[in-house]
């Protein structure tokens, strides 16, 4: 059902039902043949959108919200005055897709829809397990325990620095004055930051063929330690030779405390990643010092650890139960080993394969610190692709890729020559975990369990520990 109207900019605007969510969390609707995906909306709702003259690259049609008509029982007021379709006319942060649903139900989509993709590969795959929360008490706010913010300059004749989060679907920057999905101490030292680069006269960095001009600052990265007070500030820069920047952050220093260490990150590059080569310590440690599951884990600034560190530790909990007590283990895609020293502490020899050479020495630095023995916990610097042929093989594997999920090669030598008899696959993507397990199925693997976690709550991202087992007898 639609009713098309026109509006002064000759765009079509319609009223549509939703009927349901598509994997980036916007509604679904449908109108002749056409499928419409509207931003901010729940199924079962009525609404008016504008129809967006292009269309996405999935060939679904966007359409902006104009106004809810009848809304789902789900809907609930957003935790942050950035959130929504385009807040008082401005462009909307592109943080969280989710605030306006209840968190319960958020759960229940959640779960609902790794079911769905799972069970589309693998039919005799179980139900999943209801969602774990994000953090113990059930609270899905001050959970990013890494904060994020990137810099520009505002519009106007006068402008100024600004700092806050990129807008949905593009790269402007949205200023904000709060974020409530941060850990509120690391939302403090970032806000302080930018008052001391605003008053000192630091400039953001803009394209690269202004670059001359003089700005310098791309972003700032805060990461609260959850269960000691350390802090870990990192400002990413164009060039480490500007004097309104060095009077800014001995300023934010300052303010910070003697537990909060500075970090100044090289990034010169127009790409896609957060952080350049080269970083230089400023004041304070060279890693920060987190908990979890009973390890104490050693980070460098730039290297990859748990946003939500409450979730990882559900994780590393889940890891931990699904293997079985004092067998050998193969920790694929390890990292500094947020899931191979807690094994290795547990009795378990672990070998965990990390291609990132500075998440190994992290990992490294983190086992010397828990005085877990190297013969317990080995690493090995190199690609998934390049160790499995080469490491001796092993009955219980984890597994914890990237966003693509594991490669054809991987799956291959894994599932079909290696046939190991346990695989615990961690993932933070469903649709990659679905084909994975697909694969994994066809090779003579069943799935006992999944269970999914909530890492990033007012987000459509799922992470999952998935339990496998090979079939004696494979069907």
């Amino acid at each position: 059902m639609s009713k098309a109207l026109r509006d002064s900019a000759s765009h079509d605007i319609i009223e549509l039902d939703i009927e349901s969510l598509d994997l980036s969390g916007d509604g679904i609707a449908r109108t002749g043949r056409r499928r419409i995906a509207v931003p901010f909306t729940l199924p079962g709702e009525r609404v008016r959108v504008r129809l967006v003259p292009r269309a996405r690259a999935d060939g679904l049609v966007p359409a902006d919200l104009i106004e809810v008509l009848r809304a789902s029982p789900a809907r609930v007021a957003p935790g942050c005055r950035h959130f929504g379709p385009r807040p008082q006319g401005r462009d909307a942060c592109g943080g969280c897709a989710w605030q306006h649903i209840a968190y319960p139900e958020q759960l229940r989509l959640k779960t609902a829809l790794l079911t769905r993709l799972v069970r589309a590969a693998v039919p005799r795959a179980p139900e999943a397990r209801p969602m774990l929360p994000a953090t113990p008490g059930g609270t899905p706010w001050g959970y990013r325990h890494k904060v994020h913010f990137v810099f520009a300059a505002s519009g106007g004749r006068q402008p100024r620095l600004i700092m806050g989060h990129y807008a949905r679907d593009s790269r402007r920057v949205v200023a904000v004055e709060e974020c409530p999905v941060h850990a509120a101490a690391g939302n403090e030292r970032a806000f302080a930051f930018l008052d001391a680069c605003v008053s000192a006269g630091v400039q953001a960095a803009g394209p690269s063929r202004a670059r001359g001009s003089g700005g310098v600052l791309k972003s700032l990265a805060v990461r609260v330690a959850r269960r000691t007070a350390e802090r870990m500030m990192t400002v990413v820069v164009t060039r480490d030779a500007d004097r309104a920047l060095r009077v800014a952050t001995r300023r934010a220093l300052a303010h910070a405390g003697p537990d909060t260490a500075l970090h100044v990150n090289l990034h010169p590059r127009d790409d896609a990643f957060v952080f350049g080569r080269d970083t230089r310590r400023v004041s304070g440690g060279a890693r920060l010092r987190e908990e979890a599951g009973g390890i104490s884990f050693l980070i460098s600034p730039t290297a990859f650890f748990q946003t939500n560190a409450d979730a990882a530790e559900r994780l590393i909990e889940l890891v931990r139960a699904a293997v079985p007590d004092r067998v050998p283990v193969l920790d694929l895609y390890a990292g500094a080993g947020l899931f191979a020293l807690p094994l290795a502490q547990a009795g378990h020899d672990v070998v965990a394969v990390e291609e990132n050479r500075a998440a190994v020495a992290d990992g490294e630095a983190s086992r010397a610190l828990n005085r877990i023995p190297v013969t317990r916990c080995r690493w090995v610097a190199a690609t998934v692709e390049e160790a499995l042929p080469r490491v001796a093989p092993c009955d219980t594997v984890v597994l914890d890729p990237p966003r693509e999920g594991c490669s054809a090669a991987v799956r291959t030598r894994l599932f079909a020559m290696r046939q190991p008899g346990r695989l615990v696959y961690v993932s933070c993507n469903p649709e990659t975990l679905a084909r994975d397990l697909g694969d994994a199925a066809a090779h003579g693997y069943a799935v006992e369990s999944l269970q999914p976690v909530d890492m990033f709550p007012h987000t459509p991202h799922v992470e999952t520990v998935a339990v496998l087992r090979r079939l004696a007898d494979p069907v």
